[in-house]
């Protein structure tokens, strides 16, 4: 595990700027019936992104969670829809992410919230 204090914090930087794109998207499309693969599509790249930081900086819980969500969105692409519920989980684990990530760049304990959405997203 990484312990560089720069790079944790970048990483945390990196998850306050596109946990809001996915959180967003996911409500949008939620809350919409129209299909939109594209706009999925771009919520994985997203994923995709937090995934890597998360791995140059060594925060491999933090990755695995951006990969199941990552995993998740891609399985989605295809319909170019994502249930209420199924996005609500997606929703929490970009929030827990980015709790996970604020909490390695204050050098503190993981919040129960990453493994909470590790667990519901494995399912």
């Amino acid at each position: 595990m990484v312990e560089d204090p720069e790079l944790l914090t970048m990483l945390a930087a990196e998850a306050g700027r596109r946990t809001p794109i996915i959180i967003e998207g996911l409500e949008a499309l939620a809350a919409s019936d129209e299909k939109d693969s594209a706009r999925i599509e771009e919520l994985r790249v997203e994923a995709h992104g937090l995934k890597g930081a998360a791995l140059v900086v060594g925060q491999g819980r933090l990755a695995d969670l951006a990969r199941e969500m990552e995993q998740f969105l891609a399985g989605c692409v295809d319909t170019g829809r994502i249930k209420p519920g199924a996005a609500a989980a997606l929703v929490a684990g970009a929030s827990a992410f980015n709790e996970g990530a604020e909490a390695a760049a204050e050098g503190v304990a993981e919040p129960s919230s990453v493994g909470e959405s590790l667990a519901a997203l494995a399912d």
